[in-house]
């Protein structure tokens, strides 16, 4: 096998050794590049601009330090179509495998851009990358020029960092949190329904709806750090994860909810179906579902025992996702594809 250049965006390095897991039988040479990362990249719309020249940079980078055939593993997407652009402009020969494509809806010169620019990635023929479901693989083929060929599914594992602790019923409030496609209406709307119950919701002030009066009974966090974030989630009594859309989001708050023993109340999408099931090991509902929602809350806080039972039919649910089962498959995709050759 060639040399592997594994590219991420966010450290240390040791967050993410076990992904080689596989490969430590063939003493495959692996190269580690970090992006250049600053948090505030992240939390201010003005700054944008900066986190995508970063995603350019890296991508610059690991093409001088490879050379002809060696594979180029990215763990961010959107590094790994950075990648393949420059490939294709400079006449450079990388193998490039881009891990979890995330293409959330777009519209304006943002959408014609980001497709401009994906389907020139795609157009160069190393190119290589993974969608978590066969259905959102599906959604990215009606949208972008993909060869069928070149693309896999892999759902994402639960990493072993990952906090656990046995169910505890005490907890005091309803709990959503993170950044990409939260539906918040309809959590600030659940809580109307229910005056007394507390809710506290994490996420980022500059995707927060505008005009929108927050309800008295709930709290919300903004641009927290992650330590502060996982706190106010080991403290809930369940997590309620309203989504806006049915593509991929919320994977790791559902994660770190089952390991935590949260029993879950999540909006149904091919990519939360890859682990979880309605009424056995979550509760599942269409997007928008603001009594839902308030009934799953109700019945969770009522009935401690059925709670306890979504949080362990979770955990069973999700072992076959492990970390050592997702490198077996990356190795898999780069031996039985022949990617290194």
């Amino acid at each position: 096998m060639k040399r592997i250049f594994f590219v991420y965006d966010v450290g240390p390095q040791s967050r993410l050794e076990w992904i080689f897991s596989a490969f430590a039988k063939d003493n495959t040479d692996v190269r580690w590049i970090q992006m250049r990362h600053n948090e505030k990249n992240r939390i201010y719309r003005w700054r944008k601009i900066l986190h995508f020249y970063c995603y350019l940079e890296i991508a610059l980078k690991v093409i001088r330090q490879s050379t002809r055939g060696d594979v180029i593993l990215c763990w961010n997407f959107i590094i790994g179509a950075f990648v393949g652009v420059l490939c294709r402009l400079s006449g450079k020969d990388r193998v490039i495998l881009s891990l979890n494509m995330i293409s959330h809806r777009k519209q304006g010169p943002i959408a014609i851009l980001r497709r401009k620019v994906y389907n020139y990635a795609f157009a160069y023929p190393r190119f290589h990358f993974t969608a978590n479901s066969a259905d959102t693989l599906n959604h990215y083929r009606m949208e972008y020029r993909i060869d069928s060929r070149r693309s896999f599914i892999l759902p994402d594992p639960y990493l072993p960092t990952y906090k656990e602790q046995p169910f505890d019923p005490s907890g005091g409030y309803v709990f959503c949190g993170g950044e990409a496609q939260r539906d918040w209406n309809t959590y600030w709307q659940a809580a109307c329904h229910l005056p007394q119950y507390s809710f506290v919701g994490v996420g980022r002030r500059k995707y927060m709806p505008k005009g929108v009066s927050i309800p008295e009974n709930v709290t919300m966090y903004y641009d927290i750090t992650e330590s502060e974030f996982n706190r106010l989630l080991e403290k809930s009594l369940c997590v309620a994860l309203p989504l806006i859309s049915r593509m991929p989001a919320g994977l790791i708050v559902m994660y770190k909810a089952i390991f935590l023993s949260k029993p879950l109340i999540i909006t149904r999408t091919s990519s939360i179906e890859n682990y979880l099931e309605d009424g056995k090991s979550a509760v599942l509902l269409p997007v928008g579902d603001v009594e839902g929602f308030a009934g799953a809350i109700e019945r969770m806080t009522a009935d401690k025992a059925w709670a306890e039972e979504l949080t362990q039919q979770a955990k069973d649910a999700i072992k076959k996702h492990s970390p050592e089962s997702y490198s077996q498959t990356i190795y898999n995709i780069i031996e039985e594809k022949n990617l290194h050759s």
